[in-house]
């Protein structure tokens, strides 16, 4: 397994394979279609499905990768005493009985909303069929998954604890890199001297939403919106500058919706330019030169957070 293995999306109620190493299906049916789409080990991404036995502030939210075996088992072989006598009490124990064994998993602390980090592979209106049996994530989403997402190995009922000794375990990486064979770390003498030469820089998508066809010189098709693209070391600053021909008193100007931080200036800006170029060449952009362009709003996000790293990336709509 790697970057560009395939990833299986599928909900849960909680994510808590220290205590329950198996990802579980109630109809014997379900668990065999997997079977017949998958092979020896597959990646397999759970988010908070919209249940009411779901923790209200993780519904729609990514949780955590498993890796899976492609072997049948029962849920109560790989379930530990405290699982299992919760699922008695809560009568669930007839649930998820078609198990498949857990081997590996990473949990990210990061708030990640599924509708708005995969919205091509992502339908809400079938989230109750996804939740109950699963999807593929496209392999542009599964990449940014694997590549982008700071994940933390945690333990799995059943396997060989992590050890909590070596630096991997303990310290948020990409999956991409976990899967990499381990490689030896060794120790150096001497003195140390340091050298700072960037700062962490801020990806941000502004909008213009009222009025925008007094810029673009013409209205503007439904679902489009006037935004603009940029880096800046300080966003307070910058939306200051974007609006400083508007009087104090006007009702228009740019807002930023959308940030990213980046670790230095040079990475913040690879992202710009990636932005420019394929917010023309694949999402339907037009270019008002520079970096202004029109486009749909929702393509316009889509594209901003897929360049974006998820440790860095702000989802709240700025006010």
């Amino acid at each position: 397994m790697d970057a560009s293995s395939s990833v299986w999306l599928t909900g849960f109620w909680g994510f808590e394979p220290e205590q329950e190493g198996i990802l579980g299906f109630t109809d014997p049916r379900d668990r065999e279609r997997l079977f017949s789409m998958i092979g020896e080990r597959q990646l397999v991404c759970i988010y908070g499905a919209a249940s009411p036995e779901t923790e209200s502030k993780l519904v729609h939210h990514l949780l955590g990768v498993l890796e899976v075996e492609r072997t049948p088992i029962d849920s109560s072989d790989k379930m530990s005493d405290i699982a299992r006598e919760r699922n008695t009490r809560l009568g669930r124990q007839e649930k998820w009985r078609y198990a498949m064994p857990v081997r590996r998993a990473w949990r990210t602390r990061h708030t990640l909303d599924v509708k708005q980090v995969f919205p091509k592979s992502y339908d809400p209106s079938n989230g109750r069929y996804i939740a109950r049996f699963g999807t593929w994530l496209t392999p542009d989403e599964a990449r940014w998954l694997l590549e982008k997402v700071p994940f933390i190995e945690t333990n799995v009922y059943g396997e060989t604890p992590v050890n909590h000794d070596e630096r991997d375990a303990t310290e948020p990486g990409s999956i991409a890199l976990f899967l990499k064979p381990s490689k030896g770390v060794f120790g150096s003498f001497g003195d140390r001297s340091y050298e700072i030469q960037d700062k962490p820089h801020a990806l941000y998508l502004a909008q213009f939403p009222k009025a925008a066809d007094l810029l673009t010189g013409c209205p503007l098709p439904n679902g489009s919106g006037l935004v603009k693209i940029g880096v800046s070391g300080n966003l307070k600053n910058r939306l200051k500058a974007l609006n400083l021909s508007f009087p104090q008193t006007s009702n228009i100007g740019w807002k930023i919706t959308r940030t990213a931080r980046f670790p230095d200036r040079n990475r913040a800006a690879e992202a710009e330019a990636a932005f420019k170029s394929r917010a023309i060449d694949e999402f339907g952009a037009t270019s008002l030169g520079k970096e202004y362009f029109v486009m749909k709003l929702s393509m316009a996000e889509t594209l901003f957070n897929a360049l974006s790293p998820a440790s860095g990336l702000d989802l709240r709509v700025s006010k």
